[in-house]
């Protein structure tokens, strides 16, 4: 199968490599407005793609099955529909979507044309977090109160100096997807609010984000785009959890790369690999996108929060199973 990766930006360099290793796609087209980082990338990994600047010019040039996502997250909905709409299997960085209709719009066209809607999620599916994950869900009751702190530092801003509100639609994502494989209640609302920092440098911004669950159960999250690494944490965040008569916390160290034969390879190249293992299984393409969903609510919730700058209640995910 041969796929148009759209958007050659740093994330890209990641999911080169992982379908290079898996050797099941071949990378047939890169399209990009600048087409200077999209000759970096096919120099760096010794690729004979199609250059385009859209997908359509790309079309034109070869044909592909899949596209790879890899825009903006502002851009995300319009290409993965687009591509949807041309008859293309979709693998998506994420989020999904800004916001839950049009993510629900996705899922409801890729089944009907039968195809593949995949997302990122490997903050949620990280091995470690799990494990934390099941700690919690053994030696806790809830209702719970989590707090996690996400504060990541960049070689440089990317798209993110343009982008509005990049750390609760580039970062925080990431912990929705955290904190609803440790609290299983419907979420009931949502406090946001993302504040700038560009003393510090164009894309540094801090959003703090409270989640009230339906059992009771409380999650606070503080996360930003920062400059000093000596304040970083690890990019899965520093993670905290108490209920009554227990307390858990998992906070890897961004310093220290355990890396054992049990690890194995990173979560996010486990990720696309399942994406691939899905667009090769028999009969009718899932759509393993249906599962972030309730991340995307989130999203949507503190999206308008931060806008509005008050509470916001979080939209009802409908049941789309097949």
């Amino acid at each position: 199968m041969k796929a148009a990766l759209i958007g050659c930006g740093a994330i890209a360099s990641r999911w080169v490599r992982s379908l290079l290793a898996d050797g099941r796609i071949e990378i047939a087209a890169l399209v990009d407005p600048d087409q200077q980082s999209a000759g970096v990338l096919s120099d760096r990994y010794e690729l004979s793609p199609a250059f385009a600047t859209t997908l359509d010019e790309a079309l034109a040039l070869t044909p592909v099955d899949i596209v790879v996502n890899l825009t903006p997250p502002d851009h995300h909905y319009r290409v993965s529909r687009e591509a949807l709409a041309h008859g293309l299997h979709v693998l998506t960085e994420k989020p999904l979507a800004l916001n839950l209709p049009d993510a629900l719009d996705l899922v409801h066209l890729a089944r009907e044309r039968g195809l593949l809607l995949a997302v990122m999620q490997n903050r949620g599916t990280d091995p470690g977090f799990l494990a934390f994950r099941d700690t919690v869900r053994v030696g806790g009751r809830p209702p719970f109160v989590v707090a996690a702190d996400s504060l990541v530092t960049l070689p440089g801003p990317g798209f993110r100096s343009s982008q509005h509100l990049p750390v609760t639609t580039d970062l925080a994502v990431h912990a929705f997807d955290q904190v609803r494989a440790l609290i299983t209640a419907p979420p009931t609302e949502v406090t946001c609010s993302e504040t700038p920092t560009g003393f510090l440098a164009p894309h540094s911004s801090i959003a703090t984000i409270t989640v009230r669950f339906a059992d009771g159960s409380l999650f606070t999250y503080r996360g930003g785009y920062i400059v000093d690494p000596l304040l970083r944490t690890d990019a899965n965040g520093d993670w905290r959890v108490e209920a009554h008569g227990f307390a858990a916390r998992w906070a890897p160290d961004p310093a220290i790369r355990h890396k054992t034969a049990e690890a194995g390879p990173p979560a996010y190249q486990r990720c696309i690999t399942a994406m691939v293992d899905a667009l090769h299984q028999p009969g009718t393409a899932p759509v393993p996108a249906v599962g972030n969903l309730g991340s995307v609510a989130l999203l949507d919730a503190a999206l308008q929060s931060a806008t509005i700058r008050r509470p916001v209640p979080v939209p009802e995910v409908p049941d789309v199973r097949p």
